[in-house]
């Protein structure tokens, strides 16, 4: 039995250290972003929001389900760092920036300066995935 318990703590520990490397090495691909890959049109995929709910997050939901065709919207990342939203006949422009830990700040418009900032963890030709602050995701698909 103590063999047993043994070998299931050293199975344990080799997972553990598994996935605290493997994050490590993650967390190392975001540093090296192409912010250049973000130009172009993208449609949100998915939202996910952490298990635990807070008011925050609450509010955010609440935002995004007052229009319940949000995943059909389309943005236009632009090179002149001009978002345009896009609802059937409802265009909505918006700005973004990159700040200074290569994190994207989306303002509402050009005088907003707090804005929403997220961290970029994945940036590639089609997929764009955002953390929030409320450690909410947002995955986006580049379209065709």
């Amino acid at each position: 039995m103590k063999k047993l318990f043994i070998g299931l703590l050293i199975v344990a520990a080799g997972a553990g250290a598994f996935f605290f490397f493997n994050k490590k090495k993650d967390n190392n691909e975001v540093a090296t972003i192409n912010k250049e890959l973000i130009i172009g049109k993208w449609k949100v995929d998915s939202i996910y929001f952490n298990a635990d709910d807070t008011v925050e997050q609450f509010n955010l939901v609440l935002i995004n389900t007052l229009d319940s065709n949000y995943l059909d919207y389309q943005y236009d990342f632009s090179k002149q760092d001009i978002i345009t939203s896009l609802d059937n006949k409802i265009i909505d422009t918006s700005h973004y920036e990159w700040n200074k830990a290569d994190q994207l700040v989306w303002n509402q418009n050009v005088s907003d300066s707090t804005g929403t900032v997220f961290s970029v963890f994945k940036l590639t030709q089609d997929s764009l995935q955002l953390f929030a602050k409320d450690s909410s995701t947002i995955l986006f698909t580049k379209m065709k």
